[in-house]
């Protein structure tokens, strides 16, 4: 004889139900996880751009260091030193160039050489460094601005074209160059 008793279909719909919730509560739960993540993500992203961002450069001024085209992770501050890679705004355009020049130092030109605080700047700069049109002796960087040049010297807009460069004008540094070809 069977002992099944008058319950057994009622308890296994309610084992069924039970099995149903309980495969509804971790698909929830999945869900949430996911969400949770992806606004985590979300954050982390936001926090990221706040501080860094990616600029691909246009041109050739900063040529061999930076070429047309390359991807530049760069780091947004308010403070730079000499020989930063920084990019800039003048009339709404962006360049890219190198720290040369900042407020107090004096500069000059002579026999196609930059002269900073009465000292030759004789880096790895392949080109050489001419004089903006009509500059004579030396000038003051200004407080609250820069002075840039680019390294392809001879065939680059820079601060010989746009004079000093506002510091609100510059936008980032350099910190990372993923180059997209090979030179």
């Amino acid at each position: 004889m069977n002992n099944l008793s008058p319950l057994s279909p009622l308890t296994q719909l309610i084992a069924l139900r039970r099995k149903g919730v309980l495969i509804q509560n971790e698909y929830r739960r999945l869900i949430f996880s996911i969400i949770r993540m992806i606004a985590g993500l979300a954050v982390l992203a936001a926090i990221f751009l706040t501080i860094f961002s990616f600029r691909i450069v246009n041109g050739n001024d900063m040529y061999p260091a930076l070429c047309d085209g390359d991807l530049v992770l760069t780091y947004h501050k308010s403070e730079y030193i000499k020989n930063d890679i920084v990019f800039y705004e003048v009339d709404g355009q962006e360049y890219c160039g190198r720290v040369a020049a900042k407020a107090g130092d004096n500069i000059g030109f002579s026999d196609d050489k930059l002269f900073v605080n009465g000292t030759a700047q004789t880096t790895e700069i392949l080109f050489p460094t001419s004089a903006p049109a009509g500059w004579e002796g030396t000038e003051t960087v200004p407080e609250d601005m820069i002075y840039i040049l680019g390294d392809f010297r001879t065939q680059c807009e820079d601060s010989r074209v746009f004079g000093f460069i506002p510091l609100e004008n510059v936008k980032s540094k350099a910190i990372v160059l993923f180059r997209h070809k090979t030179l």
